[in-house]
Parts: C-alpha cells; sequence; structure tokens
C-alpha cells in the first residue's frame, strides 16, 4: 500500500517532504552574524553526547571554530542532496559530501570558499589498497570478503576541485592527496577521548602482559587488517590476543570465513566495549601492545585512543598514518611481517617496555590531545582565510 502510495505522489512533493526530514540544522548558535558557513558532515553530534567514536567531537570542533571566526553557522549531513538548499548564500562551505558535488555541477553566482575535510587516505589510494587486501584474502580462503573492505564512494571534485583540503592525519596522509590536487593542504593530529587514567593501568600492569595485545577498529575487518591477526595469532598459542569492536557482529561471512581462527583459545573476542568502562581498563591492564595492520586510514583513532588511554605501544602499518613518537613497524601485509613484527616486539625487555609505554603516552597527549587538535584547527583555519581575502 505504502508502494503504491509513493507512486503516485509528485516527484516534486517526494523533494519537499525528503528536504523536510533531512533538512539543515539553520543558524546553530542563534547569531546575527553576516558571514555565513555551511558545514556538511554528521548532525548527530549537535543532538546528543556520544563517546563512541571521535568525529562526535571534531564535527563540533569545526562548527564552533567556524563560529569563532565570525560565520553564522547550518549544518547538513554529508548526504544530504537537497537542491532547495541555496549555496550562493554561503561564504564558506566546508566539510565533505554531495553538496561538493552540487557546487561545481553549475556555475554559481556567488562562488563560495569550499574546504574539504578528509578523515582518511585519498580514495583512489584507498580503495586500490582495500581492494588488493580483499584479494589477497581470497587467495587464501577462496572468498570475496567485500563487505569487510572499506570502499569509499566519493565525488572527486571534493579532492580536486576545492579551494583547501585539511586531512586527519600524518604527512603519509598529505602525500596521497598532492598526487591529484596542487592546492593548499593541511593535516590535524587525530584526536582521542581521555577516559582512563594511563598512569596508573601503567603503573599496576603486570609481566604478562607483555604476550597480550589488543586489535581495537571498526568496520572493515579485512581492510583493518584483523584477517592478518587472526591467521598468526591462532599459530602462535603463546601469545593472546584482545579484540574489540562491533564490526564482528555486522561482518558475519569474515566470521564464517574465519570461524575456526576465531575459536582459538589465545583469541579474546569482546565485542564493543564503552571506552568509559572498567572493562576497557581491564583490557588495557592486560595488554602491553595495540596491533593494527591497517591498510588505509586516517590517522588511527583506535589506536591513539589505545595509546592515550592506557600507554599501549603500537605494532602499525605506515598506512594508518598516524604519529605516535615510537612504534613497531609492520612492513607488509602478509603473515611474515606480522611475525617479524612480534618477535621485534618480544625482544623488549619488561623494563624497556615500561619507559616506552611512559614515552609513547607523553607524545600522544601531548600532540593528540582534543584540545591540540581544536588549536591546530583554528590556525588552518586562520590560514585558509588570509590566503583567500
Amino acid at each position: 500500500m505504502l508502494g503504491k502510495i509513493k507512486d503516485i505522489v509528485p516527484q516534486p512533493l517526494k523533494e519537499i517532504v525528503k528536504f523536510y526530514y533531512e533538512r539543515p540544522i539553520c543558524n546553530y548558535f542563534g547569531t546575527k552574524y553576516k558571514k555565513k558557513a555551511l558545514l556538511s558532515y554528521i548532525k548527530y553530534p549537535f543532538k546528543q553526547v556520544c563517546f563512541s567514536h571521535t568525529n562526535y567531537f571534531e564535527a563540533r570542533a569545526w562548527a564552533n571554530v567556524l563560529h569563532e571566526m565570525g560565520y553564522q553557522v547550518d549544518i547538513i549531513s554529508h548526504y544530504f542532496k537537497g537542491k532547495m538548499l541555496k549555496l550562493e548564500k554561503y561564504d564558506i562551505i566546508s566539510g565533505f559530501g554531495e553538496v561538493f558535488k552540487r557546487c561545481f555541477e553549475k556555475p554559481l553566482n556567488k562562488h563560495p570558499l569550499t574546504v574539504s575535510y578528509q578523515t582518511g587516505m585519498h580514495p583512489c589510494y584507498n580503495n586500490y589498497m582495500t581492494l588488493k587486501r580483499i584479494q589477497d584474502a581470497c587467495k587464501k580462503k577462496g572468498v570475496w570478503l567485500v563487505d569487510s573492505s572499506r570502499h569509499v564512494e566519493k565525488h572527486l571534485s571534493q579532492t580536486m576541485l576545492v579551494d583547501a583540503i585539511v586531512v586527519i592525519g600524518n604527512d603519509f596522509a598529505v602525500e596521497s592527496y598532492k598526487r591529484y590536487f596542487n592546492g593548499r593542504i593541511y593535516s590535524l593530529p587525530t584526536p582521542f577521548f581521555k577516559t582512563q587514567d594511563a598512569l596508573q593501568i601503567i603503573n599496576e600492569r603486570t609481566k604478562d602482559s607483555k604476550k597480550a595485545f589488543l586489535w581495537f577498529g571498526s568496520t572493515g575487518l579485512v581492510h583493518k587488517g584483523l584477517d592478518l591477526c587472526l591467521e598468526y595469532f591462532s599459530q602462535n598459542l603463546e601469545y593472546t590476543l584482545h579484540i574489540c569492536g562491533s564490526s564482528l557482529e555486522k561482518e558475519k561471512e569474515f566470521c564464517k570465513v574465519y570461524e575456526n581462527e576465531l575459536k582459538s583459545p589465545n583469541i579474546i573476542v569482546h565485542g564493543f566495549v564503552d571506552i568509559r568502562s572498567k572493562k576497557f581498563c581491564d583490557i588495557l591492564k592486560s595488554c602491553s601492545f595495540v596491533i593494527f595492520p591497517s591498510c588505509s586510514e586516517g590517522g588511527a583513532p583506535a589506536v591513539i585512543t589505545a595509546i592515550g588511554n592506557g600507554g599501549l605501544i603500537p605494532i602499525i602499518t605506515k598506512q594508518t598514518a598516524v604519529d605516535t613518537g615510537w612504534q613497531v613497524w609492520i612492513e607488509d601485509f602478509t603473515y611474515e611481517a606480522i611475525e617479524k613484527a612480534i618477535k621485534e616486539s618480544q625482544n623488549l625487555s619488561f623494563g624497556e617496555i615500561k619507559k616506552l609505554q611512559l614515552q609513547i603516552l607523553d607524545f600522544v597527549t601531548l600532540h593528540h590531545g582534543i584540545d591540540r587538535y581544536y588549536s591546530k584547527l583554528k590556525e588552518v583555519f586562520a590560514d585558509i582565510l588570509k590566503s583567500h581575502i
């Protein structure tokens, strides 16, 4: 019945109804500034408080900085396509999403300053790497685990035609954009939520933790290298792997293919864990290392969260695009590369591990705190505006 009703409703009316439900948050701060900015990102951080992902903080930070710069701020979701929204009224359009496609589809009477926010590697690089990893897993298991990739569907105008690009991550992430964009590219440090007493966790950590590792991530389990971790740890029972994240509940095909590995007695699946909880504290305390062989990231917030809250030593790929002060590099996406990195970690004495944990914690606290992200974002916007006067 509902389908039949939809069929007879005129398209213009459908557009009006859709616009109503997806409508922008207008003038969020209730100001009377003459200049106007549009933030295209996510809307839910402006309706509720959540610690499940740092993008809640990032979205609010972008809005607040635009507000402090003297702009009246409107907010839309990145998938918003409402053609009823007049882009000419804005002085700045920032963030990412469908709105950037509209900016360059047709000439505008007044073209706003466009600032793209990219929270990962360039889509071309990311998509090549994620499909390559899916292919690698298929060669071993005979199954295409496409749902465990992180294929990005983005209109390339937001990485090629905009006035400036802001990338989260280090120089490795920035370089992935330079091949396709000759304008100004800025980088921001990965922020994290401080929810645990990391110093106390480090002090209470015992020697048993030297052989325990944490994989902490979200969707795209092959993309983020969990398959490699399962392959290694299921064959090396002297080590323990803790897995945190809700993705295993969502990627059922992955779980089916890696069913035997997941049943290994030294692999503990925790599912989603609240980073404010005692359970997360206990997991951090039981491990000395966080391992994350991802093929493409924008600063790997999960890794930074594990370090900032527990002082874990990172065992990571360069493709995580994160600076931690000290790390064990995973040099390739192979069993042998994982084995080499694990052995390197085990060559450290427990005294050296404790010292490094304190050193890395200090580095991440200084360079990746939410205050650092916010101040750096203000610097970036000040420079962008200065360059486009």
